[in-house]
């Protein structure tokens, strides 16, 4: 074991191979922070996409709009905002929030209070990734009661209001 070694050594050297362990993992630890400051900072406040259920080729036009991003901890960070979905003439706004954990970029995204749209399911929730950029979110919704899936795609957008991507 490496550490034992360490102990082994003669007085000084003894001493220069703990502080160089400690100063490692402090850096270590300052890095995390670092990074998760960086997510904190840089998510982009804006997206538009597009969602598909599994087996059906209507598109629905997504827009995400957060308001909101903190730390939980030096691994993970949560997202709150709101969205709107449309599709055809038919648009339901709703709340979002979405988790993101900072080790694989790993986004766990739940909507809520369906405005307009009493058939809208939130029963459920988008699981994917965010790319490394932050540009772009690929996540897959499982529906908690059916199993149903459907695919969503977001990509950062500029500026949106919480409603169609159609009319940006």
């Amino acid at each position: 074991m490496r550490h034992t070694r360490i102990a082994e050594l003669p007085g000084w050297k003894s001493r220069l191979g703990v502080m160089i362990v400690a100063a490692g993992l402090v850096l270590t630890c300052a890095a995390r922070a670092a990074d998760i400051k960086q997510l904190t900072e840089k998510l982009p406040r804006a997206y538009i996409g597009e969602f598909l259920w599994d087996g059906d080729s209507t598109v629905q036009n997504v827009v995400i709009a957060i308001d909101k991003v903190q730390a939980l901890n030096e691994q993970n960070a949560e997202a709150r905002g709101c969205g709107s979905y449309e599709a055809g003439r038919h648009m339901t706004k709703i709340d979002v929030q979405m988790f993101i954990r900072l080790s694989d970029l790993e986004v766990e995204i739940f909507e809520r209070s369906p405005d307009g749209d009493a058939a809208f399911e939130t029963d459920g929730s988008h699981r994917g990734k965010l790319s490394e950029d932050f540009q772009q979110i690929d996540a897959q919704w499982t529906s908690t009661a059916s199993g149903k899936h459907g695919q969503l795609h977001l990509r950062a957008s500029a500026k949106v209001a919480c409603e169609p991507a159609q009319a940006l």
